[in-house]
């Protein structure tokens, strides 16, 4: 669904359309009403297509900035910031381990985490997984 219709509710040609033919109007009225919801149609086909260029602009910039986060990440000494996600990943399959498997078998009930935990746990396992799948992929080992 395009952007414009989103923002404006639907097809507002239509709608108005809708709401002039409740009106008893003479022929040649109606025509003109008519051109002029015609003119407008490609008016607003053109507006949408500038904002979603603008938006895959946006897209992109935002793409592109996360990038140069990464790269920045990775190119920094601070040996911290290459284990950070890692780390976090490891801390939480730890928690999960001992909450469902550990308590139970000493006969402890689970705690009842947030579901919002285990949503960044699982976009993290996910972005993290996915991203050094991409890396290895995009860059093969040269010389091997």
């Amino acid at each position: 669904m395009p952007l414009l219709d989103t923002i404006l509710g639907g097809n507002l040609g239509q709608v108005f359309k809708d709401v002039v033919s409740q009106f008893h109007l003479d022929p040649a009225d109606k025509a003109k009403m008519q051109q002029t919801i015609d003119d407008n149609q490609t008016q607003i086909k053109l507006a949408q297509i500038a904002l979603d260029a603008k938006a895959q602009d946006v897209l992109a910039s935002e793409v592109e900035s996360a990038s140069a986060n990464i790269r920045a990440e990775a190119a920094s000494g601070d040996k911290y910031t290459s284990r950070a996600r890692p780390s976090f990943l490891y801390i939480m399959e730890v928690i999960l381990v001992a909450n469902f498997l550990v308590f139970p078998l000493i006969g402890k009930a689970p705690i009842a985490f947030p579901d919002a935990l285990f949503w960044l746990f699982g976009s993290c396992m996910l972005g993290y997984t996915g991203a050094r799948t991409w890396e290895k992929i995009s860059n093969p080992p040269q010389g091997k």
